[in-house]
């Protein structure tokens, strides 16, 4: 029978923990494998070439009395 000096008994549920180990096991696997780099070169021959002409001209007017005509002729090729 409790006296009267003593305190009830308080009681805390369980606590309940997991610990996880983790075990890594290395299992070699052999799986051969190959590559082949296949690189292609297209080379192209264009047997036609192309020219483009600029044409420019002037007039020249002296005192009212149109001089006769200058141009230059420039040639380019791509």
């Amino acid at each position: 029978m409790p006296t009267p000096n003593d305190s009830p008994q308080i009681f805390s549920p369980t606590k309940q923990y997991v610990k996880t180990n983790v075990i890594n096991n290395v299992i070699p696997v052999f799986h051969p494998t190959h590559t082949t780099t296949v690189n292609k070169h297209f080379n192209t021959y264009i047997p036609h070439t192309r020219s483009i002409m600029k044409e420019c001209y002037s007039q020249r007017f002296v005192c009212g009395v149109p001089q006769p005509p200058s141009y230059s002729r420039r040639m380019l090729r791509y």
